[in-house]
Order: structure tokens, then C-alpha cells, then sequence
């Protein structure tokens, strides 16, 4: 055989191959997305818009699914921390694993983690989370910071929290079936403050407290 034609035949012989893993790939239903498995979204609500924002569909061909753009979608939804895409071109499973941002607070309507992110995140229910009051994110992460500082037992009674700068801060509590207005003053001294309190709302003559000023703890203020 003269020596062109055998390389004709190898060239055209690699452009069938290369054409027939084209369609394998792209074309046949070989390898398509069988699973779509969703992992870290931490409620049903989250879960279905991580699905729906994705635009992942089972029976899509899995080389039509590129996990950069997928994940590029995802990262607009604010409540998602960061997100991995991945595929199993063998099983047919794509993978999503979301790390969520942790709700420390609400703020303004929403919630917001400890790096001061705003965020909703769909079918989030915490009753236990303080309501923070502040005119800027930052100001919501130090009132954070605080709360996160205090015991539990205490941290536990803790209403909401206001914050009109660093070295003003109040709060109210929930207190044996009343609510306590509390000036808190700075992020500072903070057990020494609880003692007081404790000790001052076991007095009879506070049975009727409805405010305390912390903000010196050595000299507090009742009324």
C-alpha cells in the first residue's frame, strides 16, 4: 500500500474515532446525568433552590454540564458560603456540596453570620437567634461578638440587641414572665456585668426591675 494512502486511512480512521466519541459524549444517552445529589443545604426549602438555580437536569448530558458555571449560579444566592460541583461520568452522579453561612442573628429583615453577611435563607426557622439592632453590618458583627461572649444560661434570656457604637450596647431580656431593659455600655467586663445582674434581680426590692444600667459595673442603675 503506498505509503499516503496508509495515512489517509490512519487520519480518517482517527476522525471516525474522534467523531464517534463526540456523539458518545455529547450525543448519546451514554453518559447523562442519572442523580442529581445535593448535599450540606440545610433545610427542604434550600435544598429544592439549590436544584431549580443549578439548571442540572437528570437525563442532561453530563458534558453539557460544566461545574464552574454551575457553581458560578449558585454563588449568587447569598445564604451559600461556598459550593462544589462535581461529575461521575461512570455512575452518572452530579454532585453538589454547599457549605451554608451559619445565621449568628437577624438583622434588617434577614439574617447575618459572623462576617457580617446579610443573607435569607429559605425555610431557616430560628426562634433562638437574638434580633440585632444597628446601623451597619459591622456594628451587627461586634453586637454578635457579644453575645457569642456571654454564658448560655444568660445569652439564653437575651431578646434583642442594639448597638448604636462600639462602646454602646443594649439589650433585652426575658426575665421570669417580664422584659428587662438592659445598657450594656462596652464589649467588656462581661462576666463581672452577668454577676451583677444576677445578683441584682434576686433582691426583693427588684422584684418590679424593669431597667439596669451596666454600663459601670461597679455602680449599676436600677428602676
Amino acid at each position: 500500500m503506498p505509503r499516503v494512502n496508509r495515512f489517509s486511512l490512519i487520519a480518517a480512521l482517527l476522525l471516525l474515532i474522534f467523531a464517534g466519541l463526540i456523539y458518545l459524549l455529547a450525543w448519546s444517552s451514554v453518559f447523562t446525568a442519572k442523580s442529581i445529589v445535593i448535599s450540606g443545604a440545610p433545610t427542604v426549602e434550600s435544598k429544592k433552590l439549590v436544584l431549580m438555580t443549578s439548571g442540572v437536569l437528570v437525563g442532561q448530558k453530563i458534558a453539557r454540564i460544566e461545574p464552574r458555571s454551575v457553581a458560578q449560579r449558585l454563588s449568587a444566592l447569598t445564604w451559600i458560603r461556598d459550593v462544589q460541583v462535581s461529575r461521575n461520568w461512570i455512575s452518572g452522579d452530579v454532585g453538589i456540596a454547599i457549605e451554608p453561612r451559619k445565621p449568628s442573628a437577624y438583622f434588617a429583615g434577614k439574617t447575618i453570620d459572623s462576617t457580617g453577611t446579610i443573607f435569607l435563607l429559605p425555610g431557616f426557622k430560628g426562634a433562638d437567634l437574638p434580633y440585632v439592632s444597628a446601623s451597619t453590618p459591622a456594628l451587627g458583627v461586634d453586637a454578635i461578638a457579644l453575645f457569642r461572649s456571654l454564658p448560655q444560661t444568660f445569652r439564653s434570656r437575651i431578646i434583642s440587641l442594639s448597638a448604636r457604637n462600639e462602646s454602646n450596647f443594649s439589650m433585652r431580656l426575658a426575665y421570669q414572665g417580664r422584659e428587662l431593659a438592659v445598657k450594656w455600655g462596652a464589649n467588656e467586663r462581661n462576666a463581672l456585668k452577668v454577676q451583677v445582674f444576677n445578683a441584682l434581680v434576686k433582691l426583693p426590692e427588684n422584684k418590679n426591675l424593669r431597667r439596669v444600667d451596666l454600663s459601670a459595673a461597679h455602680a449599676p442603675i436600677v428602676k
